[in-house]
């Protein structure tokens, strides 16, 4: 039998009570069920009456229950599953890109020279004009030097001025420290020269000591003699050797005072040495650097004008200033190079930009002068790496480079950076990129998956 033509249990009476399957009974057709009601009604009473359910003992009032699949929670559990399944598959096999952006400048990769000034001046005459193809050490400005400051006085006369200054300073510290020579060379002599009197005089009275002694011992020798003829007393004896012991200690306190001195007067020499020879070194540097001062001032006078060559051969890419403009030591003139030459992308990075930087790595470029939001992003591949620091840490931040940023203790690195493209879409053109414009560059400084950088918290705690 068929599914179709299996009966359907009974699950209740009108009086509620459930008649279990299988009694043999079948069930009513849905149309003897609608129209149970109306058997029940005599042939006297109106349509409307409706007889009570206990009088119809004959008439059940049976009731089904369809079981079917709910599919809208199959389908609710397939989508939860499947979302879950994406979101891990994402963080698994996703990746998360940190990138590092540095400032740089468009160079070229042969031939660019930045041409500076090498002191400030006005400039009186421009020699070239821009494009024009120059040669090693023509000359592209003249400059006269000395800028007018806000005393009006020019840089040159105002060092002029101060070196002057400085070598009259140098001058009397020369004629102080001769001046002091001569005169602790004067002192010195008058001192030797009394001193020389006071050990003749000292010798003599040695001398005088020791022929006195000599005379009271040949003295004592004939009153010895006397005395053992017995023409003299011993008491005379005794008294001419006290005499004669009197001068032989007198002219031993004489010895020892003339050493004495010597000692006390060679070390007065020493000092008097070692204080001339520290003059003579004062007087020696103020005349070097007196020498110094006026081969200075020779080379002002002599430099009231100045060119400036170019460095390399090629063509003048750029000038900076024209007659008639102050311009500042180190300030930029004019760029000689290669017009032809591929641009090349030039940036100082910190040391915490090259971390995972390395040789072929891809770079996006952002040109300063092309806003990447109104002409997209350019890119670029790294080419070189310096392998040391161009600039240590720590150092000053007068000279910032070519990031503007300050760097608190970082290294700065050169890194050199070939663009995919020598131009730009601007407006339905290809624009050239021009020598020496500014650039943003973002250089990939750590690469990780999604999975590990969630994880990352879990980790660190761990490992507490």
């Amino acid at each position: 039998m068929t599914l179709e033509e299996r009966p359907m249990p009974r699950y209740g009476r009108a009086e509620g009570s459930i008649e279990p399957p299988g009694s043999g009974d079948e069930p009513a057709p849905q149309a003897a069920r609608d129209t149970a009601p109306d058997t029940a009604r005599g042939d006297g009473e109106g349509a409307g009456e409706e007889r009570p359910a206990s009088a119809l003992p004959s008439a059940r009032i049976l009731q089904t229950i369809d079981l079917r699949q709910n599919r809208s929670a199959t389908f609710a559990a397939i989508l939860v599953a499947a979302v879950v399944a994406a979101v891990s598959a994402g963080l698994w096999y996703g990746r998360f890109a940190q990138t590092e952006s540095v400032r740089g400048i468009v160079a070229t990769t042969g031939g660019f020279a930045r041409i500076d000034a090498p002191r400030a001046g006005v400039i009186t005459r421009v020699a070239v004009r821009q494009g024009e193809a120059v040669k090693v050490g023509q000359p592209l400005f003249a400059l006269r030097i000395g800028t007018a400051t806000a005393g009006g006085e020019s840089a040159v006369e105002a060092e002029t001025r101060n070196l002057l200054l400085t070598r009259k300073t140098l001058a009397e510290e020369v004629a102080r420290s001769t001046a002091f020579i001569d005169e602790a060379t004067r002192q010195q002599a008058k001192i030797e020269a009394d001193q020389a009197a006071y050990y003749a005089g000292l010798a003599d009275q040695i001398r005088r000591s020791e022929a006195a002694a000599e005379r009271s011992r040949a003295t004592v020798k004939r009153v010895a003699a006397y005395v053992r003829q017995g023409d003299a007393t011993r008491d005379l004896l005794e008294s001419h050797e006290r005499t004669t012991f009197e001068y032989d200690r007198l002219t031993s306190d004489l010895r020892l005072r003339r050493m004495e001195q010597l000692r006390l007067d060679a070390e007065r020499k020493r000092d008097f040495r070692q204080l001339v020879a520290a003059r003579e070194t004062q007087k020696v540097s103020a005349q070097n650097q007196i020498e110094a001062t006026d081969s200075r001032l020779a080379a002002l006078r002599t430099e009231s004008a100045l060119e400036v060559q170019a460095q390399g051969a090629g063509a003048v890419l750029a000038l900076a200033g024209k007659v008639g403009d102050s311009v500042a030591a180190g300030q930029f003139l004019a760029a000689v190079g290669d017009p032809g030459a591929a641009p090349l992308v030039v940036v100082e990075a910190p040391a915490r930009a090259v971390g995972l930087a390395k040789v072929g790595q891809r770079v996006i470029l952002k040109y300063d002068a092309f806003p990447f939001k109104t002409f997209g992003i350019y890119h670029g591949t790294i080419s070189s790496i310096s392998e040391a620091a161009i600039r240590a840490p720590g150092e000053a931040k007068d000279d910032p480079g070519l990031d503007p940023r300050p760097v608190v203790r970082q290294s700065a690195y050169r890194i050199e950076i070939t663009p995919d493209r020598p131009d730009v879409d601007a407006y339905g053109e290809r624009v050239p990129i021009r020598v020496g414009s500014t650039l943003s560059a973002d250089i990939v400084v750590e690469r990780r998956r999604l999975i590990d950088w969630m994880l990352d918290p879990i980790r660190a705690l761990r490992g507490r």
